[in-house]
């Protein structure tokens, strides 16, 4: 694409064929339709091959998801059950709520992808914006600010020890005077400026803890996953979970016999919970919070709002007034988390605190030959420099990050490497150039995101065999298989 194309490209509002005609796209298509994938042994009447999934969380990286999901249907895949963290709760939370899981659900995500301004997402103070667009786009933005402090420091320093000689010099040399006046009217107006920015970074801070320390309220995000529900006419949380579980007929291919009845549809929205400190799996778990005669008083778009409340980038997310005093509430959380006392008020940050990509939602360790597999899309983000292992040589914010990835990976993690086979099932997207928090994307950016999705989409059906993946799960179930 020339430099002009792109100018005009990133000038106007995107379309849905701005992504489908990308060169890279129609040519994953191209590879796919030569192919004859088979993926799942559970079919519909029109022969669309059903399968679970999962999407990870990984903010503005979601995009790639949607170019994942494109080419999965385009491939004539179907989805039974979804789950998914944060941007993946999003991706996913557009998927359920439309009628008919026999009808591909992308077209769908692509128009709300095209529509969606990714700045309005950032709704906080002014200067909060200014901070956040520098702090994604200026990679060396933190090095700058620490430098003016500094120069600001000294140049405070030496005005200071300038005074200092001037007024010890000033009896024996009266024309210094001429010097001294100025150089105090320079203190006078650096102390002024450094009191304004204690007294304007005191009243920010402030506005911070009084949002519960979220430097954006979310608003806007929460509007738009509504408007998209009540489209669709998801209004309460029942309608949500009847929704997803609306399944068309189905039945077994490639000489399978079983019965398909028990298969139904799910949803899963991931979301961690502060005051009990537990993780929780919505709307399956809503019952929490509500008598089922009170539901309505629950919207379901709060149930993404919350799975993708990340951490002082967005305010918590918080459910209040739970009747606590009903019996069946009160025993519920002690069956869920062993909470003898529930708290009146929860309050919800981002899921990928606790399973940022919960691969095991769907995982029935009963089943000895699985009709459908599990696919999940990984947001692959990590950067040569994560991958340095000699922690001698980390950055303060290098160490800070493996700690925080340590314990927002680990359940996911252990997961994998207790049940190996069900990696055979995952997909990743190579997305390390991007900032998952660069909500100021271009229209190229977002473009180049979505053609890395169907690119590695395309990679994963290439090298996806079904057999396979049968035949891993029944030797892992009979390797685990207590002895009678």
């Amino acid at each position: 694409m020339s430099k002009n194309a792109k100018e005009n490209l990133n000038k106007r509002s995107l379309t849905v064929s701005d992504f489908l005609n990308n060169p890279r796209v129609t040519a994953c298509l191209a590879k796919i339709k030569k192919s004859d994938l088979t993926v799942s042994d559970v079919v519909d009447n029109d022969g669309h091959q059903y399968v679970n999934l999962v999407q990870k969380g990984g903010g503005v990286l979601g995009v790639a998801l949607v170019g994942y999901v494109y080419i999965l249907e385009q491939a004539g895949i179907r989805f039974l059950k979804l789950a998914g963290t944060s941007a993946g709760a999003i991706n996913t939370s557009l998927m359920a709520i439309q009628e008919d899981k026999s009808k591909a659900k992308s077209d769908y995500l692509i128009q709300a992808l095209a529509d969606l301004d990714m700045f309005r997402l950032v709704d906080g103070h002014p200067f909060a914006k200014l901070v956040i667009r520098n702090l994604v786009k200026e990679p060396d933005f933190i090095k700058r600010v620490r430098k003016l402090l500094k120069q600001f420091a000294v140049a405070m320093a030496i005005l200071l020890l300038l005074a200092f000689f001037l007024l010890g010099l000033q009896h024996k040399f009266p024309q210094l005077s001429f010097i001294t006046t100025p150089v105090f009217i320079l203190i006078g107006v650096f102390s002024l400026l450094a009191i304004l920015a204690g007294i304007y970074a005191q009243s920010i801070l402030q506005r911070l803890k009084n949002a519960g320390f979220g430097i954006n309220p979310g608003d806007f995000f929460y509007d738009w996953v509504k408007k998209h529900m009540t489209d669709n006419n998801i209004i309460t949380v029942e309608d949500l979970v009847n929704r997803a579980q609306t399944t068309p007929p189905l039945k077994m291919a490639n000489g399978r016999t079983e019965n398909t009845d028990d298969l139904k549809g799910d949803v899963v929205f991931i979301a961690s919970e502060l005051v009990t400190q537990n993780k929780f799996e919505l709307p399956g778990m809503a019952g929490l919070f509500r008598t089922n005669d009170a539901m309505h008083e629950l919207q379901p778009a709060g149930f993404v709002r919350a799975s993708m409340s990340i951490p002082i980038f967005f305010e918590s997310y918080y459910i209040k007034d739970i009747p606590i005093e009903n019996d069946a509430i009160a025993q519920l959380w002690k069956e869920k988390f062993n909470v003898q006392s529930p708290p009146h008020i929860v309050r919800f940050v981002d899921g990928g605190i606790l399973s940022n990509f919960p691969i095991n939602l769907f995982y029935n360790k009963d089943v000895n030959l699985p009709r459908l597999p599990t696919f999940g899309i990984d947001l692959d983000d990590s950067k040569p420099q994560d991958k340095n292992n000699q922690p001698d040589d980390w950055s303060f914010t290098g160490y800070v990050g493996r700690m925080f990835n340590t314990v927002r990976f680990y359940y996911d993690k252990d997961f994998s490497l207790k049940n190996k086979m069900m990696n055979l099932g995952v997909g990743k997207v190579p997305v390390s150039e991007y900032n998952w928090l660069n909500f100021f994307l271009n229209n190229e950016q977002k473009i180049d995101l979505f053609a890395k999705g169907a690119e590695a989409a395309t990679q994963f059906l290439e090298s996806f065999d079904w057999e396979e993946y049968k035949g891993k799960r029944q030797d892992y179930f009979q390797s685990v298989k207590p002895n009678p």
